[in-house]
């Protein structure tokens, strides 16, 4: 009855791959490496509880209350809290507290994309980002990534040729779903990029702060240079507080975020008050500081866990990343191998892991997959690694 009824968008909406995915890698006796979901146990119920029970008693007609739609009081000082600490020190006034940095992605995408405008960005990346782009018709130019970040030769040739940028949108910490790291030089060179060839960024940076090794200064963001306003940066309390939460945030001019204030206005009115003052207080108690660093032992554990067990399960030809922080592992197969089609082997073997041509704009990756060190106990991590290898082992097998 309603596929007649169906708006265009509405009828040509993509949803997204990893949550088609979600429902069978939920099952009981599969060990999903598959989501970028939070360790369970690194959320802080006790704190969130005694903070929740603070406001309410102090202010519940605020907290319970309809908030500004850019955000309130508490969300501002929380949001510049963790920037501060980045590098970055914007006013109140180049800020809007959002739902999730997914709903960033959306805006910058409505505020500034036409239909057939050109959106860069680093090859794979972010399978939201590209759900948003693709649903905005933008057009879609994906730069291959090395070790150090996107290939910048890649990168200057495309801006060379002549095409005309929108935005850049980047993930330079611990990449989604690369784990790799773009060097600081390159963050430079890529903000001059944007000022000779006049697109703006999106830095999107919710690993920021999850670090395994270095410290700030390898991870600063390019936000911390951005001297013109060309540089719209998000971050989010959702890999360092919780998901459920739905707390995240944008810097950008102040005529930018009344762009993105109209636009939410027409979404989702404002964000959840209560969650704001419960990311507010655990950032002034200093709480948060010292919960961070104990979720980078806790994900250096896993990490290792997961590399350990792919160097002594994982036939030859099979390569993968060393994030430095982060959540993902990025595991490349010999050419011809299609992680696709492997999956379903997976899941019979009752592991799961997302398809890397999930995460590319042109489909490629086909031969790569990524694995999430997050979620699962070390012990499950080495199981599901084993597991995993031994589906490699016998596809590769099959193909000689």
């Amino acid at each position: 009855m309603f596929d007649k009824k169906y708006s265009y968008l509405g009828a040509h909406l993509q949803g997204s791959e990893i949550r088609r995915l979600f429902a069978t890698s939920m099952r009981p006796n599969v060990i999903s490496l598959a989501g970028g979901l939070p360790h369970a146990d690194s959320f802080p119920n006790d704190e969130m509880a005694g903070a929740v029970s603070g406001l309410l008693t102090r202010e519940k007609e605020i907290y319970l209350q309809y908030g500004g739609s850019r955000g309130n009081r508490d969300g501002f000082e929380a949001a510049r809290c963790r920037m501060q600490k980045r590098g970055i020190d914007v006013p109140a006034e180049e800020i809007i507290i959002t739902s999730g940095s997914q709903q960033v992605i959306d805006l910058m995408t409505k505020v500034f994309v036409d239909e057939g405008d050109t959106i860069l960005m680093e090859d794979p990346t972010f399978v939201g980002a590209l759900g948003v782009f693709r649903n905005y018709k933008a057009r879609l130019e994906g730069i291959p990534m090395q070790e150090d970040g996107i290939d910048l030769d890649a990168l200057e040739g495309r801006l060379g040729a002549g095409i005309k940028v929108k935005f850049m949108y980047l993930i330079p910490n611990f990449q989604n779903p690369t784990g790799l790291t773009t060097s600081i030089e390159k963050r430079m060179r890529i903000l001059d990029l944007a000022r000779q060839y006049d697109f703006l960024i999106l830095e999107d940076d919710p690993y920021g702060e999850l670090w395994f090794t270095g410290g700030p200064d390898d991870v600063r963001p390019i936000k911390a240079w951005d001297t013109e306003g060309r540089v719209v940066y998000t971050s989010s309390f959702s890999k360092i507080i919780s998901p459920g939460i739905r707390i995240a945030w944008a810097a950008a001019p102040s005529g930018v975020i009344d762009r993105f204030d109209m636009a939410r206005q027409m979404m989702d009115v404002c964000s959840n008050p209560l969650m704001q003052g419960v990311a507010n207080e655990l950032c002034s108690s200093g709480f948060l500081d010292a919960h961070i660093e104990r979720l980078r032992g806790v994900y250096a554990r896993q990490a290792e866990t997961m590399l350990a067990a792919l160097e002594k399960h994982m036939p030859d030809g099979v390569t993968w990343t060393k994030p430095d922080g982060g959540f993902y592992v990025w595991l490349t197969l010999p050419e011809g191998t299609d992680t696709l089609d492997m999956l379903k082997n997976a899941l019979d073997a009752d592991v799961a892991y997302v398809i890397g041509s999930a995460f590319s704009p042109d489909s490629g990756s086909r031969n790569a997959l990524r694995l999430s060190f997050c979620h699962e106990s070390e012990s499950a991590i080495a199981e599901g690694i084993q597991r995993l290898a031994a589906v490699v082992r016998k596809r590769l097998i099959s193909s000689e």
